[in-house]
Parts: structure tokens; sequence; C-alpha cells
């Protein structure tokens, strides 16, 4: 397991002993046992980060990226080619 937050580089990572390191720039900050704390110490200080940064400005180019798979993913799922949608076969049901 792995969960980070490239932000503030805040890392919270299962070791090959088992127990879970939470690393804030590249510093050690606790090791936990339990799975469950250690994800919920994580979202504590995550949240804490969140309210104190900036929000990221995103480029033209970014928007642009994000836009064009957005869109590419919507017509994954539609295809406009198609006159007419195609009805579902009605079922038959039999009983005996």
């Amino acid at each position: 397991m792995r969960l980070v937050f490239p932000p503030a580089k805040l890392i919270l990572e299962k070791a090959q002993d088992g127990k879970y390191r939470l690393e804030l720039d590249g510093n050690l900050i606790a090791t936990f046992t339990k799975e469950k704390a250690a994800v919920s110490e994580y979202n504590k200080i995550r949240r804490k980060l969140e309210a104190e940064l900036p929000p990221t400005q995103i480029s033209d180019e970014e928007k642009r990226q994000l836009l064009q798979k957005s869109i590419s993913d919507s017509l994954v799922a539609h295809n406009s080619m198609r006159a007419e949608p195609r009805r579902k076969a009605a079922k038959s049901r039999t009983f005996g």
C-alpha cells in the first residue's frame, strides 16, 4: 500500500517488515503497526495541508488535455453515427 500527496511530499507506505511509515518531505513522522491508525493519521495531516497550501493553477495546456480526454471518454459510450438506437429484444416468458 502506498498513499501519496505530492504537493507536500506526504507519503504513507507499508514497509517490508509490515509496519506503516508516514513521511513528510523525506522526514519520518511516525510508524504504525495498524493500517487503520496509519491511514487515519495520513488523512488528518493531508486535510490540514490542503487547507494551508494554496490551490494549484492548471495551465491552458493541461486544461486542453483534460477536456480532450473527457470528450474521448464520453464518445466511447455513444456512437453518433448510428441512425437510431438499437432496441432491446423483448424477453419471452415461459411458464411451465
